[in-house]
Parts: C-alpha cells; structure tokens; sequence
C-alpha cells in the first residue's frame, strides 16, 4: 500500500530503510534528469528543479574524488584530465564530451527552473523571511562557477609530457596496490603533451585572495546544498517515507559537511605545498 508506506516507514525500518529508500529515490530521478520531464518549456514545475539538483549533488562528488588525484603529483592529476579529454568524441563535435554536455544542461535547467519559481513563489516575500536564501546562494555559486571554469576549464595551462595508458585506464596496477589509473611508465610507452592542470592549480593557489574567495564559495555551497536538501528530501518525486524524512535530512547534512572537506583541502594543500615532478617531466620551481 503506496499511500500507507509513504506516510510511515515502509517495509524497511530503522536507517537501514531510510538509507535504502534514498539512495533509490536518487537512482531513480538521476536517470530522469533532462528526459522526460515538463521542464523543456520552463515551467515552474518542482521536479525538474529536484533532479537536476540531485544530478549536480551527484556529480559534485564525483568531482571531488577526482580532484584528489592532485595529492599524487601531477601525472595522475593531469592525466585524469586528459582522461575527458580522450571522450571528446562522444560530444557531437564540440570540444567536450558528453559528460560535460548533461551536466551543463542539468545546471542550466535547474538554473531557470528555479529562477523561475523564485519569480512564481518567493518574489513576494521580504529577505528577512529567509525565503530568498537560496536564491541569493545560488546566484553567488553561478557567479563562482563562471570564474571556476575560465580559470580551470578554459584557463591557458603548460605542456606536460606523459603516457596515457592504452584503454583509457590503467588497471592492472591495482594488483600492485598503486592507483596510477590515468597513466603508465611502461619501458617504450607512447607519451603525449596535455594541459598541465596541476601547475596550474597550484599557479593560481599561490594567491591567498584566490584561496579565501575559493573557501567562501565552499561555505556558500555548504549553506546552499543544505538548504536545498531540506527541500528535496520531502519531495513527493522522492518517495522516502514521511517517518524517514528527519534522518535522511541528517545524512544529507553529514554528506555536505565531508564534501565541502574535500573541496576545502584542495585550495589549502596547493598553497602550502610544493610542487611535485612526473615520471616524464619535471616541474619547473615556482617564482
């Protein structure tokens, strides 16, 4: 019985069944981020807003697990960008892959979804009411992520000489208890020249400013994400049970909190450390 099962706990209790309800409730709108969904002509319907917003909370994730590949030196780091790079033929041409493609249209849906329901819903409100905050947040993180991607994405970066495993990943060093996946020091391995994102990370980290703007941003994401997840959890698209609302917020909290962690640790570790080298190349001492 739907009905009963959503007013309760379900048929699985404890938070085992909160934990099991929301990692299915997330599968479940994740594969239905862009299509289909009414969103397309821009409505102020909530679901388009509550899966892009679980799409980009997955994504940021996976984002930062695969930022740390900075803290094993810059072959591992820029061959995990060379990683993307080598799918640029999945993106109908563009210089990007398709990856890159679904996120931008999940970000630009749940941009104008939710510009449009502030418009619909909270413009009457006062700021104090606090009914505006994650507008405000939003509009600042939009803002960062303009910055973040000309600097990252399409910043100006030196050649760096490595060798990109074969397969796109280089798993047999697992058995060897190494996580060199992006690359392969094998005798006689075909190098390549791609962008040296780590020294470029740890250019721009240099400045203090740039390490602080970077800190604030992650204490905005932090207020944002934990806001939205109040909202998404109790979500009808969801389907957790009304009894496991209250955990399942608690958990989301937790998540954010190592998250931002993660995100925090980039910015202060390239600013306080030095450089690595390569197995190929060296880097050059910063001025």
């Amino acid at each position: 019985n739907r009905e009963l099962r959503m007013k309760g706990e379900g048929k699985i209790p404890g938070w085992i069944g909160a934990i099991c309800y929301m990692v299915l409730g997330f599968m479940k709108e994740i594969l239905f981020t862009i299509v289909p969904q009414n969103n397309v002509i821009i409505t102020g319907d909530r679901v388009g807003l509550t899966r892009s917003a679980m799409f980009l909370f997955i994504f940021i994730i996976i984002h930062a697990v695969g930022n740390l590949h900075v803290f094993l030196g810059p072959d591992d780091f820029n061959g995990y960008g060379y990683f993307y790079v080598r799918l640029y033929w999945t993106g109908f041409g563009f210089q990007a892959n398709i990856v890159e493609e679904y996120i931008l249209l999940a970000a630009l849906l749940h941009v104008f979804v939710a510009l449009r329901r502030t418009w619909d819903v909270s413009m009457s409100y006062s700021v104090a009411s606090g009914k505006l905050n994650l507008a405000f947040s939003g509009v600042t993180l939009l803002t960062f992520m303009m910055i973040h991607l000309y600097q990252f994405r399409f910043g100006d970066t030196q050649p760096w000489k490595l060798c990109p495993p074969p397969y796109l990943l280089n798993l047999k060093t697992l058995l060897h208890l190494r996580l060199n996946l992006f690359w392969v020091d094998d005798p006689g391995c075909q190098a390549v020249y791609v962008r040296d994102i780590y020294r470029m990370e740890f250019e721009i980290f240099q400045s203090l400013g740039w390490v602080l703007f970077y800190l604030a941003a992650v204490i905005i994401f932090s207020v944002h994400m934990c806001l939205g997840w109040q909202k998404v959890v109790p979500a009808p698209a969801l389907e957790i049970p009304k009894k496991y609302h209250s955990r399942a917020i608690h958990m989301g909290y937790v998540f954010t909190f190592f998250i931002a962690m993660i995100y925090a640790s980039f910015p202060l570790y390239t600013h306080l450390f030095s450089m690595s080298s390569g197995s190929l190349s060296v880097e050059p001492a910063q001025p």
